[in-house]
């Protein structure tokens, strides 16, 4: 006869604690037969695991979303033609490894860190203490579930690049590209998880993982498309285990390769790796978060969405504009507290700033002046956009799925007055980004911006500011997870910056004509007409696209808006 199952524990009536309490619920307690094998409570929490990485949107998107799209993303720059009429062997043969390595290290590597860093700081592990479950077994499920979605993920885009792109897998390079992957696999998990054991928070651990991530992807070629990286960049890429797995992958792929397929020391490099993550893991992996600050619990992490002081009661209210602005004021804080925001806002613009014209200002025939203001204006446009666009809808989607925007109605502070503090904290960011490539270029490079052309550009960030900010409330309004919304701004974004010039110049005349169509190609376009080195023209068109998008988004937000609130009404 079967023993009691463990209870969920107290204070786990929110679906979220509910769902965390629940980790262990699919395992027995002891039994008159005796207590489960470690083997079968693995296989129960990597079946257990799968089913939530399933309902995951945000594993979604990451494990088959970004490599099905960045292959038709490739598709559509190098195109598919054929290179060999014999064999019929296309360009797409080359390019498709590139698409599978990027959802072998995206499923893996934060999917595993988001989910250990949620379990530690909820206390999911601290209470698995009191049942038959031990904590390695559940970090060893989460790093097998994701390995597990990660290979299908590899089966799913290999299939499409064969049905779209005639892309054929050698039959000799079978063996070792399923070694190879595995391996990969295991690896990008552990890292996840020591990524998690040092991380102080989820959201740290969220922000460093896909931060990295997106590093290391930019350093190994994966997003470079029709250009090479300068050496001592991959001497530095050589180090970490993307690279080696990428050009690994590549090999197998190659039909005229010579080679068996097995690359030793690119295998030494991937197991060193996950070697190496899985000892700072053991040595730094702590059940429980670091030590909280004074007056807040452990294992609780909340960050103050509205200033406090402009709440708190006085003999007077506080005017509306006092409000707004220490709205403005505790965003701003908030965003600089948070490094995952600063990274995609400033490191990774700059980062790319002076990669991208180190790879080209040595080509022939080249006007350096006007690539390094126009490679200003296309960084600063990604920055503007992260800050804008990708974290304002993130913060709308959080703030409304916690149940700030509700609580509001008891302050004296309204929702338009916290939006317009939100937004003018994203502007004040936004001049800061341009800001900082302005003044690199111009110890760099000998970069000069006229008065005139700086005051035409803020102009051009404060519109598409505007616009973003428009576009990313709607987006949160059609979107119901806030989990989602953050990962499918980063998507539709990482989408329209191929499209709007701003990572690919030179692309198919189609594309640009599509990018067109999106505020992310008027905002480059006015700052690159505002920050030309020949002089300043004023963007009146690109200044009204963002106007009309502004507009637009706006109202279509407010009408899903009136629309759901409607329905809630009738319904109740």
């Amino acid at each position: 006869m079967s023993g009691p199952r463990p209870t969920a524990p107290a204070g786990a009536g929110t679906p979220t604690a509910a769902a965390a309490a629940t980790a262990a619920a699919p395992y027995p307690a002891a039994t008159e037969a005796g207590r489960p094998t470690l083997a079968g409570l693995l296989g129960r929490q990597v079946v257990h695991a799968l089913v939530s990485y399933a309902r995951s949107v945000l594993t979604l998107i990451f494990s088959f979303g970004m490599p099905l799209v960045w292959l038709w993303l490739i598709g559509l720059v190098a195109g598919n033609a054929v290179i060999d009429e014999q064999t019929g062997l296309r360009v797409m043969q080359f390019a498709a490894p590139t698409a599978i390595a990027m959802g072998c290290l995206f499923s893996a590597y934060p999917a595993v860190a988001t989910s250990v860093g949620e379990a530690k700081e909820r206390l999911v592990l601290k209470r698995l203490r009191g049942t038959p479950l031990p904590t390695l077994v559940y970090v060893l499920g989460q790093t097998v579930a994701a390995s597990v979605v990660g290979a299908v993920s590899v089966l799913v885009t290999i299939g499409v690049a064969r049905v779209f792109y005639d892309v054929r897998v050698p039959p000799e390079s079978v063996g070792p590209m399923v070694v190879t992957i595995l391996l990969a696999l295991a690896t990008f998990s552990t890292l996840g998880v020591a990524v998690a054991a040092l991380a102080p928070s989820a959201r740290a651990a969220e922000a460093i993982s896909i931060g990295t991530a997106v590093s290391l992807a930019f350093i190994s070629g994966i997003f470079i498309v029709g250009a090479g990286l300068p050496e001592w960049i991959e001497r530095i890429a050589d180090v970490f285990p993307l690279k080696p797995f990428v050009t690994t992958l590549q090999e197998q792929f190659n039909p005229y390769s010579t080679e068996s397929g097995w690359d030793a020391a690119a295998l030494a490099v991937i197991a060193a790796w996950g070697v190496g993550a899985a000892a700072v893991a053991v040595l730094a992996f702590r059940p429980v978060p670091g030590r909280p600050r004074r007056g807040r619990a452990a294992g609780v992490v909340r960050e103050p969405p509205v200033d406090a002081m402009a709440l708190r009661a006085t003999v007077a209210t506080p005017s509306a504009m006092r409000r707004v602005a220490a709205q403005g004021g505790a965003a701003l804080r908030i965003m600089l507290r948070r490094p995952g925001d600063l990274f995609f806002a400033i490191v990774v613009p700059l980062g790319l700033f002076l990669l991208l014209i180190t790879m080209q200002r040595d080509t022939p025939d080249l006007d350096v002046p006007t690539l390094v203001s126009t490679t200003a204006a296309s960084m600063a446009t990604w920055g503007v956009a992260v800050v804008a666009f990708m974290n304002v809808a993130d913060w709308s989607a959080r703030a409304r799925e916690t149940g700030v925007l509700k609580r509001l109605r008891g302050t004296p502070l309204d929702t338009l007055e916290l939006g317009i503090g939100r937004g003018a904290a994203s502007l004040v960011l936004s001049f800061a980004v341009c800001a900082v490539l302005l003044a690199v270029g111009a110890i760099a490079y000998g970069m000069r911006v006229t008065p005139a052309g700086a005051a035409v550009g803020a102009l051009v960030v404060t519109m598409a500011v505007a616009a973003f900010i428009a576009c990313a409330l709607l987006l949160t309004a059609l979107v119901s997870s806030a989990r989602a919304v953050g990962a499918l701004a980063l998507v539709i974004l990482f989408t329209l910056a191929f499209f709007s010039d701003v990572f690919l110049v030179g692309g198919p005349e189609w594309m640009s004509a599509v990018g067109r169509l999106f505020p992310l190609a008027h905002l480059r376009s006015g700052l690159v007409l505002a920050w030309h080195p020949d002089g300043t023209t004023m963007p009146w068109a690109d200044l009204g696209v963002l106007a009309a998008w502004a507009a637009g988004a706006g109202l279509l937000t407010w009408l899903v808006s009136r629309r759901g609130r409607v329905r809630r009404t009738s319904a109740c």
